[in-house]
């Protein structure tokens, strides 16, 4: 299984930079997502954008996140994702630089999102595949 098979039917959710934080939140909050990418007014992607921003950069130091732009307190785009890539190397990247969450690239294209939860479907599917033969092979 590659990443692409993992995000395929998903709408890529995104924001963008001129965007302030409160519009940001409503977007998140209403879709039920930890972070989203952010892009610029081309598409181009810039980073990501996450609870733990909003937390850290809005509400402990006390910003207003009515006026502050998503652009301006945004995390850096650390890593990302190739759709040709597996699971596995999505896990270990994010293991790597400590995140939850890595936007999926098609080349230079931004298509997505990939988060912790994702790959936890994925092994949880595995893992019932596998059970299952085993229990037929035992069966027979």
């Amino acid at each position: 299984m590659l990443i692409r098979d993992v995000i395929r039917n998903r709408e890529p959710y995104s924001t963008r930079a001129s965007s302030t934080v409160q519009e940001a939140a409503e977007f998140m909050a209403a879709k039920n997502i930890g972070a989203v990418c952010v892009v610029d007014e081309e598409g181009r992607l810039l980073g990501v954008f996450s609870e733990r921003d909003v937390l850290n950069r809005i509400v402990v130091a006390q910003r207003d996140p009515f006026t502050v732009k998503v652009g301006d307190v945004t995390s850096e785009l650390r890593a990302v994702i190739q759709c040709d890539e597996t699971p596995h190397q999505a896990l270990e990247r994010m293991e790597l630089i400590g995140s939850r969450h890595l936007p999926v690239v098609d080349g230079e294209r931004w298509v997505g999102m990939l988060s912790m939860r994702d790959l936890l479907r994925v092994e949880v599917g595995e893992q019932g595949d596998e059970l299952k033969l085993l229990h037929e092979y035992i069966q027979h």
